[in-house]
């Protein structure tokens, strides 16, 4: 008999961040903020028991490696001899900082969670997702908040019982822009200078945003941190400048692409101009079992 689970996790931006290591994923993370997508990873997980386990993970319609979802289902899955079938879906491009990979970890944890009937707390199947984001060197970051949902403030590193974030509601039209070539997590965050320079103005800017979290001030130090820490290259920085005529905007970290709310027609004519859009609004659910 085959069983179905079906998840969905919002995809998250984070705009400024300060990276801590730890030889524990789970306390390993990073401070920071950022904002949850209601574009996102959609998964269905497909169980039925077999003598040999085997895991199928299948990305908008075709087989993919996908090292981050292979790991995190064979945790939940555990010492059971199942067949099992990951199949997510996303508009979301990768290697953008739109947080896919903690998406597709976090939506098949839950769903496959769902499909075996576990009941694995909550806690444990962010954790696992965390734990393995860390682990494939894909993220540091965007689990936990993309399972709570909202604008977020990161104020302690890593999975929940080491992590402490706080989070806000907000509503608001964003848009996406994709103006360059992918930006892979683990070259930047293997670059000792990159995270030195991430480091000496990411914390900063997390205890500012602290004391005056609202959208206007996350927008506000994220284009300071994309400049000062050299993440943003010449192209990205002539677009966020150039959206201050018509709203803000802000890289998205860690990709070639920002994240902008204001005129939105107005927007969307000047990123046309350099690559690729979409509009979204922000998810103030977070992750979640369908």
């Amino acid at each position: 008999m085959v069983s179905e689970g079906e998840a969905f996790c919002p995809g998250h931006v984070t705009v400024f961040f300060e990276v801590h290591d730890d030889p524990d994923p789970r306390k390993k993370g990073s401070r920071g903020a950022g904002l949850c997508l209601d574009l996102g990873v959609h998964t269905v997980a497909r169980v039925r028991d077999e003598a040999r386990s085997s895991i199928d993970v299948i990305v908008n319609g075709r087989r993919q490696k996908a090292e981050v979802t292979q790991r995190v289902a064979q945790r939940v899955l555990g010492d059971r001899s199942c067949e099992v079938k990951i199949l997510s879906e996303t508009n979301l491009p990768v290697s953008q900082g739109f947080g896919v990979s903690a998406a597709a970890a976090l939506s098949t944890a839950l769903a496959l969670d769902d499909a075996l009937g576990s009941q694995v707390p909550r806690d444990e199947l962010v954790a696992i997702a965390h734990e393995t984001e860390v682990e494939c060197g894909t993220g540091l970051g965007d689990v936990v908040p993309a399972s709570l949902g909202g604008m977020d403030l990161r104020l302690k590193p890593g999975a929940p019982a080491h992590a402490e974030v706080r989070t806000f509601p907000v509503e608001a039209d964003l848009l996406l822009a994709v103006i360059g070539p992918e930006m892979p997590t683990k070259t930047v965050l293997r670059d000792p200078k990159k995270v030195a320079a991430i480091n000496r103005i990411g914390g900063a800017l997390v205890d500012e945003f602290s004391r005056d979290p609202t959208m206007e001030r996350l927008f506000e130090l994220g284009a300071r941190f994309a400049e000062g820490t050299g993440l943003a290259d010449r192209r990205v920085l002539e677009v966020i400048r150039a959206s201050r005529m018509f709203g803000r905007a802000t890289m998205a970290m860690l990709g070639n692409s920002v994240v902008a709310t204001g005129n939105r027609e107005q927007l969307a004519t000047l990123y046309l101009k350099f690559g690729t859009l979409q509009r979204c609004g922000v998810d103030n659910e977070g992750a979640r079992v369908l």
